[in-house]
């Protein structure tokens, strides 16, 4: 039975990957075609589409990655049930991150408005960086010559677009992994010159892109939302090690991590910015915005080592009892808002895979389509 189960369950994800990465053909020429008929209209009409869009597509990666997969999520914390334009703040461990802010963002209804803070490599990742950019990702480098002219300038156009906007920002600037100890003590080394406390489970946070971000989106945005992700890791990288190793897409897709738990907190903006402006360092290069965003790092250190070094052989769900994370619930979200997106986008990519012309055409965008959309990204984004 556990055979059959798992030769089902790599079928599904087989046909996920093939769906989700056939489709990208399909959604760029929607999104191209709507860039091209929205010239003549006001800004606004083109982000609203836009939104719709990008949330359709959304939608259906929350479909597979969630739902197909037999993932358990745990929330502790409330998220608001009403749309509210928001910073979201993250620790970064895996690719699956992205999906998991999904997972949160659906669940109010933002899924559509997501924007990242991305790598500027990401701008040239074949199709799906033209679609970053063109959906008001901003792109930034984080080889120590990082320029927030870029992100100003993409920021104020969402502003004056009155786009709604669920802003996410991963101030480690990179992935954790147990594996990277030449990152870790390069993180730590920071902190120490900074006078902060050095951290073991999540990177020192860097806070240019966070403090021009904040700076920026102060009167367009509510609140800043901070989100702790844990995942039941699916390996150890070392003999000893109580840290496990967050999973790859392939192994989350397959079913190989079977619990996430998310904290998540809200804070009102202005309450944000009163305490980081309350907050001083005896360190000159140290900034209220720096301690403020490493204080919530700390926070984040702790939960994960108390999660890590707990009884990791418990197979109940939030059993484990000196977490903070025991407090969170089982969080399902219903079927109904993801399928019909899955749905429609299977049966439209099945469509233009069946008949030549389409066929032609997607083929087409897959070859020339990419460098035309890498050309587009390196002049516009």
């Amino acid at each position: 039975m556990s055979t059959l189960a798992s030769l089902v369950r790599f079928l599904v994800a087989c046909f996920a990957c093939l769906v989700i990465f056939c489709s990208v053909p399909v959604y760029v020429v929607l999104l191209v075609s709507w860039m091209i008929i929205s010239i003549p209209l006001p800004e606004t009409w083109f982000h609203i589409v836009e939104d719709g869009l990008w949330g359709w597509y959304q939608s259906m990666v929350v479909f597979f990655f969630e739902h197909c997969t037999g993932v358990e999520l745990y929330i502790e914390g409330n998220i608001p049930k009403i749309k509210e334009n928001c910073i979201v703040i993250s620790n970064h461990q895996c690719l699956v991150d992205w999906i998991v802010a999904d997972f949160v963002a659906i669940r109010q209804g933002m899924v559509g408005h997501m924007r990242y803070v991305f790598k500027n490599s990401l701008k040239y990742y074949p199709l799906y960086g033209f679609g970053f950019g063109v959906h008001g990702g901003v792109f930034v480098r984080r080889d120590g010559k990082y320029n927030d002219d870029n992100m100003k300038k993409t920021l104020n156009k969402l502003i004056r677009r009155k786009t709604n906007l669920y802003f996410l920002v991963y101030p480690e600037g990179t992935r954790f992994s147990p594996a990277r100890k030449d990152l870790l003590e390069k993180s730590q080394s920071f902190a120490t010159k900074a006078g902060l406390q050095p951290l073991s489970q999540v990177l020192t946070p860097r806070v240019k892109a966070f403090e021009c971000t904040l700076n920026t989106l102060r009167h367009h945005v509510h609140a800043v939302y901070d989100i702790t992700v844990i995942y039941e890791g699916v390996q150890k990288h070392a003999k000893g090690d109580k840290r496990l190793v967050a999973p790859t897409t392939w192994q989350f897709i397959t079913g190989k991590c079977r619990r996430v738990y998310i904290r998540f907190e809200r804070f009102p903006i202005d309450d944000v910015v009163n305490s980081i402006t309350s907050l001083k360092s005896d360190n000159p290069d140290t900034s209220g915005c720096m301690l403020w965003l490493h204080e919530r790092f700390s926070i984040k250190d702790k939960l994960l080592k108390d999660f890590y070094e707990n009884d990791e052989t418990s197979s109940q769900p939030m059993q484990k009892k000196a977490s903070p994370l025991t407090n969170g619930s089982r969080s399902v979200l219903p079927l109904s808002r993801t399928l019909p997106s899955a749905l429609s986008i299977i049966i439209l990519t099945s469509m233009m895979l069946y008949f030549p012309l389409t066929r032609s055409l997607m083929i087409y965008i897959s070859i020339f389509g990419t460098a035309l959309c890498g050309f587009y990204a390196h002049v516009f984004f």
